[in-house]
């Protein structure tokens, strides 16, 4: 039977596993390295958790996730330079004279034949919003996904990101007025 502070930090884990998820999983895209960054977050949270009162655990853990996806961000940035490099060495070499549609990089997203019905689609809108999302600083996205997605206070918000209360509303500010703009923007071109 676990002592009463392992089974509150276990009850814990549990209750912010899923949203804690969610938070790490939209940051890296990708929910196998989202896994492998919460469980090593959570981890390192377990080490130090004795050392703190029970009502800071929430934010503590969100520092410690954000330390792991902004490391992780840092190794992926290193790697997507390298392969941008080595991937144009190569294209360049195959065929120094001749590019053609088939050696250009593609992200991927197929579009609708109608514009206007991609763009009004529900996948539509939310690819629209998460492109505006990431177009975002990482401050305003940052916090925007606290607030308003993991429904943290401004306070709570404050201390994870390192910043004043104010700070926060600004950023918030600024990040609701950019996805406006880019969304309206994006509405107005299709």
């Amino acid at each position: 039977m676990p002592c009463p502070f392992e089974a509150k930090l276990e009850h814990f884990l549990i209750q912010n596993r899923a949203k804690t998820l969610a938070f790490v999983t939209y940051r890296v895209k990708d929910e196998e390295h989202a896994l492998d960054l919460l469980q090593d977050a959570m981890i390192g949270f377990v080490k130090v958790a004795k050392s703190y009162d029970e009502e800071a655990w929430l934010n503590l853990l969100y520092k410690i996730l954000k330390r792991r996806i902004t490391d992780f961000q840092r190794k992926q940035s290193g790697r997507s330079r390298l392969r941008q490099i080595l991937s144009f060495s190569q294209l360049k070499s195959a065929d120094d004279n001749e590019l053609n549609d088939d050696d250009l990089h593609t992200d991927g997203h197929n579009t609708a034949s109608n514009p206007v019905e991609s763009h009004y689609s529900v996948g539509g809108l939310v690819d629209d919003f998460e492109k505006a999302l990431q177009s975002l600083p990482d401050r305003q996205q940052e916090a925007y996904l606290l607030r308003q997605w993991q429904g943290m206070s401004v306070k709570e918000t404050a201390e994870i990101m390192g910043c004043s209360e104010g700070s926060v509303k600004t950023h918030l500010s600024r990040a609701v007025q950019s996805l406006k703009a880019n969304l309206e923007e994006w509405i107005d071109d299709k």
